[in-house]
């Protein structure tokens, strides 16, 4: 998507930015078996090449993923933006996030919250200038793919986002480190770039109703190529402190043909706090 630079945002705008545009979803049986069925292009190390500029096409919001179109109501008013009828939570089958009783009043909490915050604490971190982290960032805008020998790196044109994905086995950072995007490691099976993503910090949301997790988060993600112009993207989330399970989302993702990204901020000028919560909030 070619972007505008990021003035100085309006609570319209803080909305909008985390709307994402769509196609139509696929079906993910289909998919993998149209997946055992191609054979992609290699790159110079052996790697299935799937270079290029792709976006999300499962009509996704970020605004509550486990919301139906009614409840995104509020966003769509201040937005004025047509509503998206995607939803990402395949497993469990009724599309909530199998929270733990605590964790769920706490997310119910937030969710109450997040139209007129009392605490700036209870305000989405991206809306704040903050990273979206994994897996949120996949929703948000496009995003450029760039394989070097033993590496992915993936660079989002939203915020200027970028995560670089060894496959070459070595492990993890340290555990006491905690990132906003996650620490990455990548392997192929097949046509299928699995990656592990640890030592998340706690401070990021799945949305911005206020889904949140613990320091304890682990996803793994599956980028399937599908056809030279289609990935099936697949992601397991697990957290021990906060989730009663691990749960599952799915989107679609498809190549885009002539793009370029744009400059695309989200901290220089940016007033969403204090226009949600009132003048002198900071």
């Amino acid at each position: 998507m070619r972007n505008r630079f990021w003035s100085p945002v309006t609570a319209v705008t803080m909305a909008a930015m985390a709307l994402s545009l769509a196609a139509v979803p696929a079906a993910g049986q289909a998919a993998a078996t149209s997946a055992k069925n191609w054979t992609p292009p290699r790159t110079v190390d052996g790697q299935p090449n799937f270079q290029g500029y792709w976006r999300q096409l499962g009509d996704l919001t970020t605004y509550s993923l486990q919301a139906g179109e009614s409840d995104r109501a509020e966003h769509i008013r201040v937005s004025g933006q047509s509503p998206n009828k995607g939803r990402a939570i395949v497993d469990p089958p009724d599309g909530k996030i199998p929270y733990q009783p605590w964790a769920a009043a706490k997310a119910a909490m937030l969710h109450e919250q997040h139209r007129k915050p009392s605490k700036v604490e209870y305000l989405d971190p991206t809306s704040r200038g903050f990273l979206e982290g994994v897996p949120r960032i996949n929703i948000m805008g496009s995003f450029r793919v760039i394989q070097t020998p033993g590496m992915v790196v993936i660079l989002h044109e939203y915020g200027h986002h970028y995560r670089v994905i060894p496959l070459d086995k070595r492990p993890h950072i340290g555990e006491n480190i905690k990132l906003w995007m996650g620490d990455s490691r990548g392997r192929w099976e097949g046509n299928t770039l699995v990656v592990d993503v640890t030592n998340h910090n706690e401070h990021t949301w799945f949305d911005i109703v206020g889904s949140f997790h613990s320091d304890q988060l682990h996803v793994v993600e599956r980028w399937t190529l599908v056809g030279a112009d289609r990935l099936e993207y697949e992601v397991t989330i697990e957290d021990p402190k906060v989730f009663a399970r691990p749960w599952k989302m799915r989107w679609p993702v498809g190549r885009l043909e002539d793009e370029e990204q744009w400059e695309s901020a989200t901290w220089e000028g940016n007033r969403t706090t204090e226009h949600v919560m009132g003048e002198g909030a900071r």
